[in-house]
């Protein structure tokens, strides 16, 4: 019995023995199953193909960081040499002491966790190395703890250790993990903290980003400054066990501030300008939409043509109401800014908008094609004119004009109704005169502006179809579609750039994360116009800003060309200017179009202009624009363009600049003298008792319609003499008025006698002798007869007898029957009448004005009586010659004996000399003494 109850036991026990092998077979095999299910699915380990989301870095023109390109997980991945030492034992210490010595899995910790796991259950203590760690952030990317995960991790933490070094592995941890507020790598940790690059981070900020690591939402200093102090105390504490540093440096390290650097708001930075960067980088490498993350993530350089300040400071100026016109019904006056070097094509500053919030907004400052007004004269008409010859003294008529547009006949007229008659293309484009633009169009051939404004990279023009640009409006900016700030900007940066276009451009060169260059800028330029066609605009626009419209963007150490643009309605507003440096546009209006009350370009562009502009040149000492060969200044009569004659009054005789391959030859026709009743001022009848002669302005076109032009008053009398009565003068018998002028040299010499009369009853075989002797009366001798003229009122002796002190006058005028009217008698004194003109005596005084280098000169009057200019010279040589390379303020006219040189430097002596020319003459004064003034 007892026997049969062993054997019972003994089958019993075997048979568990058998099942607990069984099940220990299937634990085990399950086990191994588990193991080698999740090592099948294991992730790429190879470190260096697994980058995470790098974000792409934006930095200026200067190669400065200005900001990452927003990505879920910032990222800026640095070498194992930029990674400072100190960061690197602070990490240790407080995450993984036995770094050095495991090999990925520290066996000791291991049994430590899976102990306190028994007790407290599985996850409440770790075990994890850095290598773990690493694997589990850059790798895994996966926080929950579970088996799986764990398998995973513990076996690629050995492969990683017996692949890589240990100084990879902790750049690739540092360059991996989360250190709060978005931040997954020590550059962009030590820049959100610190405002710094790792490799300048002392031993307490170090010591705070290693503590940091553990928990960033209850360890940072932003959030928690206690607890991340305490947090930095243990590292401190930490690395002094293990000797990295002694107790008295992390005493001093504990006492030392944070000196935090703030968080910035999640807004985009330079919103406008990154805008148009992502934009043209996704132009560039060829990237449709479906690929545009990779900007965001593959940690690119991009290194733009962004000057920070000048956009930080465009960024402010927006971003102040007060700068703007109060919109209406609670809209937004809307305004676009560009800066850019005209040489280089590099945007500096781009503002697309106001009150711009979040991504990739409407960048007004390059996709809103806007109607430019007169900023297009520039581009379209005023340019290509003065390529085709044309220059700042050509005189058109500023009256309106009817012309056939192809639908009807249409009538352009000025903004303001006011007319000034016969005006320079430089005063047209000064006051932005309608009138003229039209008519220069209109000779030039629409063809030819249309063309020059193409050239110029102005890319949205008509050219066909049932509407487009192919008209006269072109010349007031009138277009199909408009023209964006950005190319419009980029037109006038051909007059900065002496007729050279340089294609605007945001990006120099853009960089993958290992530093390769994968894109580089290739300026594109091209000659647009001669160099003496920008210079004359560029001096003509100065004008514009001098004394135009556009005088709210003059700067007071540097030259300013511009031109404002207002168009109908005051729908747009635009300022366009330059200096010989940086060009700006400035647009303002509504984003529907509609009217802005009493805003224009000069009055709200213009400020805006200016107060960007003045910071963006805050490093660039003054210059001017560079002034081209075959320049040459004429003395010109105004009404004319043309050489002044004997009859052009001294204030109509003006100093203007030429291409020198376009001088004036003629002499101005538009002045006649003519006799009037000294008493109404009207023309002569037959009872006027004193006639006397004026001289008068005859427009070559007449003027009709209800609005005279400004000039009218100075044209020949229209209407008779009302005071007198009488008929006109129409009687064999009446007499013939002779009247006479002369011109001198400037000693006062007479060299010529212009003669003028008026005789009604002219026939069409009227002729006029004319009469000279050297005694009175004048005997009527064929001996006395020095010419006869027919169909002119006018003639000029130029061959003056020598010896003479006076001579005399008379003319007789001969019908075809032989009838004839003896004029008065005129005496002309040939004795000198003025004295020669003198030297100027110059003096040179160094003064400063806004704080900077400046030379006052002063200097005597080369004449009393005569109307002068004055031509100034300057060298850094003493002993120099007054010639057009040394000359000075060349594009302006100086008729006072005082002007200020501000184009100077400290630690510089400069000579200076002076000419004066006789504004009626065009004759000479000797040269200064030279004056030197001392810096």
């Amino acid at each position: 019995m007892a026997e049969r109850k062993h054997r019972t036991k003994l089958k019993y026990l075997r048979l568990f023995q058998l099942l607990f092998l069984i099940l220990s077979f299937i634990i085990i095999g399950a086990g191994f199953g588990f193991v080698f299910g999740a090592l099948r699915t294991l992730p790429s380990y190879d470190l260096d193909n697994i980058t995470g989301e790098l974000s792409s870095q934006i930095y200026d023109k200067d190669d400065k960081e200005v900001m990452a390109l927003r990505t879920e997980k910032k990222r800026i991945e640095l070498s194992q040499t930029e990674i400072p030492e100190v960061m690197k034992q602070a990490i240790i210490a407080i995450e993984d002491q036995r770094f050095e010595k495991h090999i990925g899995v520290d066996l000791y910790r291991l049994g430590g966790a899976i102990i306190a796991n028994i007790k407290e259950g599985y996850g409440s203590e770790g075990a994890s190395t850095i290598t773990q760690q690493l694997v589990k952030n850059a790798i895994l990317k996966n926080p929950e703890k579970k088996m799986r995960r764990k398998i995973q991790e513990l076996y690629i933490a050995l492969q990683l250790e017996a692949k890589y070094s240990k100084e990879q592995i902790l750049a690739f941890y540092l360059n991996n993990i989360c250190y709060g507020h978005g931040t997954w790598s020590l550059q962009t940790a030590s820049q959100l903290y610190f405002g710094k690059d790792a490799k300048d981070l002392t031993l307490a900020e170090a010591a705070m980003l290693a503590g940091v690591v553990n928990a960033p939402g209850r360890y940072s200093p932003y959030t928690n400054p206690e607890k991340a102090k305490q947090r930095r105390a243990l590292v401190l504490n930490e690395m002094v066990k293990m000797s990295f540093i002694t107790k008295e440096e992390a005493e001093q390290a504990k006492e030392e501030p944070f000196n935090l650097v703030g968080l910035k708001p999640n807004d985009y930075r330079f919103q406008s300008f990154v805008d148009y960067v992502i934009e043209e980088a996704a132009e560039k490498l060829k990237l449709d939409d479906d690929d545009l993350s990779v900007l965001y993530t593959a940690g690119y350089r991009i290194y733009t043509t962004m000057d920070t300040k000048t956009q930080e400071t465009a960024e402010a100026v927006y971003a102040d109401d007060k700068n703007f016109p109060s919109g209406k019904d609670g809209k937004i006056v809307q305004s676009a800014l560009v800066v850019l070097d005209p040489h280089t094509g590099g945007i500096r500053s781009l503002i697309g908008g106001r009150n711009q919030q979040g991504e990739r907004q409407f960048n007004r400052a390059v996709h809103a094609t806007r109607q430019p007004g007169s900023a297009m004269k520039p581009v379209a008409v005023y340019g290509p004119a003065l390529e085709k010859g044309y220059g700042p003294a050509t005189v058109l008529d500023d009256y309106p004009e009817q012309y056939d547009s192809g639908q009807g006949s249409k009538t352009f007229v000025n903004y303001d109704n006011y007319y000034r008659g016969l005006i320079s293309m430089r005063t047209a484009i000064q006051y932005s005169v309608n009138t003229v633009a039209v008519k220069m169009l209109q000779r030039i051939g629409v063809a030819e502006g249309f063309n020059f404004a193409k050239s110029l990279g102005i890319t949205s023009l008509v050219e066909s179809g049932p509407a487009n640009d192919m008209t006269l409006s072109l010349a007031l900016g009138g277009l199909t579609k408009g023209v964006s700030p950005l190319e419009l900007t980029a037109a006038y940066g051909a007059f900065a750039n002496e007729g050279i276009y340089v294609k605007p451009y945001a990006i120099r060169r853009i960089e993958d994360k290992d530093g390769n260059i994968i894109y580089e800028n290739k300026i594109s330029k091209k000659v647009v116009m001669s160099p003496q066609t920008a210079y004359l605009m560029n001096d003509m626009l100065q004008t514009v800003v001098n004394s135009g419209t556009g005088t709210r963007a003059k700067m007071p150490d540097r030259p300013v060309a511009g031109k404002t643009g207002t168009t109908s309605y005051n729908v747009d507003a635009w300022f366009v200017g330059y200096t010989p440096d940086l060009v700006c546009s400035v647009w303002l209006g509504y984003d529907k179009k509609e009217n802005m009350s009493s805003v224009y370009g000069g009055n709200y562009g213009a400020p805006i202009w200016k107060k960007v502009m003045e910071v963006a040149h805050r490093d660039l000492p003054p210059s001017s624009f560079k002034v081209p060969d075959n320049i040459s200044t004429v003395v010109v009569d105004y009404k004319s363009g043309l050489l002044p004659s004997a009859y052009t009054p001294a204030k109509y005789r003006v100093a203007e600049k030429f291409n020198s391959a376009y001088l004036p030859t003629e002499v101005s026709n538009v002045w006649v003298e003519t006799p009037v009743c000294a008493e109404s001022g009207k023309l002569l009848t037959d009872r006027c008792p004193f006639p006397v002669t004026g001289i008068y302005l005859k427009r070559p076109v007449p003027w009709t319609g209800n609005i005279p032009p400004s000039d009218a008053a100075e044209e020949v009398p229209r209407e008779h003499c009302p005071i007198h009565g009488g008929s006109v003068i129409a009687n064999p018998d009446t007499p013939l008025f002779l009247h006479s002028t002369t011109e001198t040299d400037q000693r006062g010499n007479v060299r010529s006698v212009h003669l003028s009369w008026q005789f009604s009853d002219v026939g069409p075989d009227t002729y006029y002798e004319i009469y000279r002797s050297s005694s009175s009366p004048v005997s009527l001798v064929s001996e006395n007869r020095i010419a006869e003229v027919s169909s002119s009122n006018n003639w000029q002796d130029q061959n003056l007898p020598a010896s003479a002190e006076h001579i005399y006058y008379r003319v007789v005028a001969r019908n075809r029957d032989n009838s004839s009217i003896t004029s008065n008698e005129i005496t002309i004194n040939l004795m000198p009448q003025v004295a020669r003109l003198k030297a100027p005596y110059l003096r040179a005084e160094r003064i400063r004005v806004r704080n900077r280098p400046a030379v006052r000169l002063t200097w005597t009057s080369v004449s009393d009586e005569r109307p002068i200019v004055y031509y100034l010279y300057r060298s850094e040589s003493p002993a120099f010659e007054p010639d057009s390379a040394h000359q000075i303020a060349s594009n302006e006219n100086i008729l006072d004996t005082e002007w200020i040189d501000t184009d100077v430097e400290d630690d510089k002596t400069y000579y200076y000399k002076i000419i004066g020319i006789d504004l009626m003459t065009n004759d000479t004064s000797p040269v200064s003494n030279e004056a030197a003034a001392m810096l």
